[in-house]
């Protein structure tokens, strides 16, 4: 293949993917460390404010479900205020049937809080709730109207119950698959397969592309956080695109090694046909990753919710 044997970085074949390799590793470097390509979220959190939430304890007592989701939905509003585009949050409660306890989509989680505040300050709150059942069906259902009545974004819902609600119809989870809208599920419950046997949150969590974790008492905010908040608003389909096209180059870089060290000097292949498969390696790799980052992860321009 080679008439000249030059040092291999002195080719453009080995020049150019070379080149960007580099750009295309600097790329997901920065949008790893600067946050760029985090999408534009909308959460529609609902919380469970049913009776079995507090007990014979007050509404809202400390240590009771209902002051921990509430704690929680404050840890993401904090943690929401330090983002350079906060997600525009509203908050439901329900029992038998839902309220909202803030008024409407905000981005300035200040105003969030205040109206979470205030709401919660009316003593007749729990019992326009109709405290006795969960209706969790009404609950997703409101979220997404609330959800479909935005513009754009990637829209979440994020539902905390103890498990003991009633069932979800499948109407309600194909509504939501053709609004793009994800189902994601904090189930406080100390029974956890016995929980997923009698409630249909799983299947609507998974069939929307969310997910549903399970928690107790006193690890809700961290959960809020760590989990679905950090899963909202991450980026990780730019930094895997990047990198995959960082894997494309890489192999490009390698023809003229691959082809040089190990095909003709270690496998003494002919020359023809050692640059052959080298050059059909680089080919192979330039069509499978496209494929795998898009069947996997998603492309990030086409679906750019994470």
């Amino acid at each position: 293949m080679y008439s000249r044997r030059r040092a291999l970085w002195l080719y453009p074949l080995f020049q150019i993917p070379l080149i960007l390799l580099t750009l295309c590793l600097l790329a997901a470097l920065l949008f790893w460390l600067l946050g760029w390509g985090r999408p534009n979220v909308a959460a529609a959190i609902a919380l469970d404010l049913s009776s079995s939430t507090y007990e014979n304890q007050a509404f809202n007592a400390p240590n009771t479900i209902v002051n921990q989701e509430l704690e929680a939905v404050r840890s993401y509003l904090t943690e929401n205020a330090k983002l350079k585009r906060p997600n525009t949050v509203q908050v439901f409660g329900f029992g038998a049937l839902v309220v909202p306890l803030t008024p409407a989509f905000e981005s300035d989680s200040a105003q969030v809080q205040a109206a979470l505040t205030q709401t919660l300050a009316d003593p007749s709150l729990s019992q326009r709730l109709l405290p006795g059942s969960t209706n969790v069906n009404a609950a997703l259902q409101e979220s997404q109207k609330a959800l479909n009545s935005l513009p754009s974004g990637c829209k979440e819902v994020l539902l905390v119950t103890d498990g003991t609600g009633d069932r979800i119809e499948d109407l309600t989870i194909q509504t939501a698959k053709a609004s793009k809208t994800r189902i994601n599920v904090l189930l406080v419950t100390a029974d956890w397969v016995q929980n997923l046997k009698d409630i249909d949150l799983a299947k609507a969590a998974l069939q929307t592309g969310g997910v549903i974790l399970p928690g107790q008492v006193g690890s809700l905010s961290t959960l809020f956080i760590d989990q679905f908040f950090t899963r909202f608003n991450s980026n990780l389909k730019w930094i895997l695109f990047w990198l995959g096209l960082a894997w494309m180059a890489f192999m490009w870089l390698l023809i003229l090694p691959l082809d040089r060290w190990i095909l003709q000097s270690f496998l003494k292949l002919p020359m023809n046909i050692a640059g052959q498969v080298a050059l059909g390696n680089a080919l192979f790799w330039t069509v499978l990753t496209p494929i795998l980052i898009w069947q996997v992860w998603g492309i990030p321009f086409l679906s750019p919710c994470s």
